[in-house]
């Protein structure tokens, strides 16, 4: 894994932010605040399976390197053309390269059924997706609007 300075200092400054007692580690909950502070805007299923991948103590809680092993992984892997290709689509949309920033559903709604007059049930998938019901799409909801329209396809 490498990783810049400046990579490390970002993480250790959101870490820290986190980390109010000062142990090395922070909980699983913290772990989606101290992602978003780097940029990052996991979805819940992405949140629960890196969690579960890097808290093998049964503690609930995470510890440095570990929080550095998830910025790698969100910051360098993943990176096959299919995830090219959706990060491709999400930017069309608004969304950030770097799989920040987020697409208004409104918007989204608009282009499925005016701009490419698809029939799906687009609001259903935006409900199942949009967990938070911000009204905005994160790249890891995006992604799994993808994979859900896609499952229903079949």
């Amino acid at each position: 894994m490498n990783l810049t300075e400046e990579d490390i200092d970002m993480c250790q400054r959101a870490f820290a932010e986190m980390d109010e007692d000062g142990v090395g580690a922070i909980r699983g909950q913290d772990l989606k605040i101290a992602l978003e502070k780097i940029g990052f805007k996991p979805s819940e299923n992405e949140l629960y399976k890196i969690i579960s991948e890097v808290e093998e103590t049964n503690t609930g809680l995470i510890r440095f390197s570990d929080f550095l092993g998830v910025y790698w992984k969100f910051k360098y892997s993943n990176q096959d053309d299919d995830d090219q290709d959706t990060i491709d689509a999400f930017v069309a949309m608004g969304g950030n390269p770097d799989k920040t920033g987020s697409i208004s559903t409104d918007k989204l709604v608009q282009i499925i059924k005016s701009e490419f007059e698809l029939t799906i049930d687009i609001e259903s998938l935006i409900r199942d997706v949009d967990k938070d019901n911000s009204g905005l799409i994160e790249f890891g909801e995006f992604k799994d609007l993808l994979k859900t329209s896609y499952a229903n396809d079949e």
